[in-house]
């Protein structure tokens, strides 16, 4: 493909929110029929790989994902994962960062730790107990934060489809690396880092379950980059496979290499798109369970109660251009027992009940 070509494609995939602008791209693409290859367990392949094809390979290269991809309860838990992942992504860049200046600086001992040593931020439930000038200046950073993580909430009114998107500006991947990290089920290297939230490297991937697709791209940030470092973007779109005849549903994803490499786009194309650091997932036709009503007003309570006193802020674009401040559910009661009578202990009242 030519470099403009390459740049269209990466602008609809930026873009991309309903089944049918999905669908659009993959038909553009050359991508081999599941007829033609596909993976079967353990190091048993189908079919013989074409190269200068696309293919689909299980995500985590691992045939059986099925069970574990649909472990989430309710339909906002991934979305949670997801953020958490965005707010993993920007303290990994801080420390990173910490490391090229001091290769002997010892690591934050727990997330909180990181959030303040690298951003200035105290527990968010404790702003509004700072005095004005510490509350001032912690609100300021709060604000420039934000715009490092966002969720978005997208309804097509056509097909009746959402779309919910999760983009950070942390780290990101090089794309060689893409399957072995982004696409991976239950690998990390969390476990060593104290600084980091999630341990098992799972849970942002029950997303696919609950989308038709999902549309994702990665670049590693320029300031941890190595020399020499693969500086495009690395892109694939994940979708549930039913293979004919059987009864283990699995989920893929696109893939250009016999290892499950996934496909990329240069600097150059990434630079003309405004793609410059950080990870984008889109899930696509995503299933919210029930009725479809009010759900903009669903996901601001869900993500404030599953996210109830998160390390960093994050902006919700829920149907509308303006976005709400996320802080937590601890914040929002913070600042209500700011504001409330000292001598009440509580806001809520009980009848008389007799003592036996």
């Amino acid at each position: 493909m030519t470099a403009a070509n390459d740049l269209d494609l990466l602008n609809r995939l930026l873009v991309a929110r309903t089944t049918m602008q999905v669908e659009a791209i993959i038909s553009s693409l050359p991508v081999q029929s599941l007829d033609m290859y596909q993976w079967d367990y353990r190091d048993k392949r189908i079919g013989t790989w074409l190269p200068g094809h696309l293919h689909w390979v299980p995500v985590g290269r691992d045939r059986g994902n099925g069970g574990r991809i649909k472990l989430a309860g309710e339909p906002t838990n991934p979305i949670a994962e997801r953020l958490v992942n965005g707010m993993e992504a920007i303290v990994e860049l801080a420390r990173l960062e910490e490391l090229q200046k001091d290769p002997d600086a010892k690591a934050p001992a727990t997330p909180r730790d990181a959030a303040f040593r690298y951003f200035g931020l105290p527990r968010l439930d404790s702003l509004d107990r700072l005095d004005q000038a510490e509350r001032s200046s912690a609100q300021e950073r709060v604000l420039e934060i934000r715009k490092r993580l966002f969720v978005r909430l997208d309804h097509d009114n056509s097909t009746k489809q959402f779309a919910v998107t999760v983009r950070d500006r942390g780290m990101g991947q090089v794309p060689a690396l893409m399957h072995e990290t982004l696409l991976s089920l239950g690998q990390t290297d969390k476990a060593e880092k104290p600084y980091l939230i999630g341990v098992f490297g799972q849970g942002g991937s029950s997303a696919y379950s609950a989308s038709e697709y999902s549309v994702i791209l990665t670049r590693r940030a320029a300031a941890i980059r190595q020399p020499g470092e693969d500086a495009g973007v690395g892109w694939t779109i994940v979708r549930q496979v039913v293979p004919a005849n059987r009864r283990d549903p699995y989920y893929a994803y696109l893939a250009e290499g016999p290892e499950g490499e996934a496909p990329r786009f240069d600097a150059i194309v990434a630079d003309a798109a405004g793609f410059d650091q950080g990870s984008h997932f889109a899930h696509v036709k995503y299933d919210f369970g029930g009725s479809a009503a009010a759900i903009s007003h669903l996901l601001y309570q869900a993500l404030n109660h599953v996210l109830f006193n998160p390390i960093l802020p994050y902006d919700l674009f829920a149907l509308k251009d303006k976005p709400e401040q996320m802080l937590g559910t601890a914040y929002r009661l913070a600042r209500q027992v700011k504001g409330a009578d000292p001598r009440v202990a509580l806001n809520k009242s009980f009848r008389m009940q007799p003592v036996v």
